[in-house]
């Protein structure tokens, strides 16, 4: 019980220490966090997220007319099997 205790109040140190050292230690003339923003602040990057945006509706869009299907295709396979009239 108390190892469990100690065990997470050292990983919270460790995850604030991280959070620190990505906003707080400059590499090079930026932290960490200025680097992130600023490669993810280009035209290439709004670009590429906008697609990947367009491709993850297409995506949903895709799989919804699927689950469609296959629900109907299901439907249809059940009441074929009840209208059947039984065995011979």
């Amino acid at each position: 019980m108390l190892g469990d205790f100690v065990k997470r109040v050292v990983n919270g140190l460790v995850l604030l220490l991280a959070a620190l050292t990505f906003f707080l230690v400059p590499i090079g003339r930026k932290t960490m966090a200025q680097h992130v923003v600023a490669i993810f602040s280009t035209a290439p990057a709004h670009e590429a997220a906008v697609d990947v945006a367009v491709a993850a509706r297409r995506a949903f869009q895709r799989a919804g007319t699927a689950v469609a299907e296959l629900r109907e295709a299901h439907a249809k396979g059940k009441s074929d099997e009840s209208g059947g009239g039984g065995a011979p």
